[in-house]
């Protein structure tokens, strides 16, 4: 699952970025935490933190450059997603 991988760096490197507002670096957090939480399958984990990314893409406060990358992991999210249905 590199498109997993790949998004959570993303979610990381936002989380990690003193210029983003702080309620949209927690809000990359939470998301970033629900995707790596085990206990749960991961397409719902997945599911989750789309929802999350969805809502934080509708922010006026989220920086051009931010929702870019926001834009860039709901899509690689979607993909490991369906990746992750197929195997089930």
């Amino acid at each position: 699952m590199d498109g997993l991988k790949r998004a959570l760096e993303l979610l990381d490197t936002i989380v990690s970025d003193t210029t983003v507002p702080k309620n949209i670096r927690d809000t990359c957090g939470a998301a970033l935490t629900r995707l790596n939480n085990q206990t749960e399958r991961v397409h719902i984990r997945i599911g989750a933190a789309l929802s999350m990314l969805d809502e934080l893409s509708q922010d006026p406060n989220l920086p051009f450059h931010t929702r870019t990358e926001v834009w860039e992991v709901a899509s690689l999210l979607e993909t490991a997603s369906t990746s992750a249905e197929a195997k089930c």
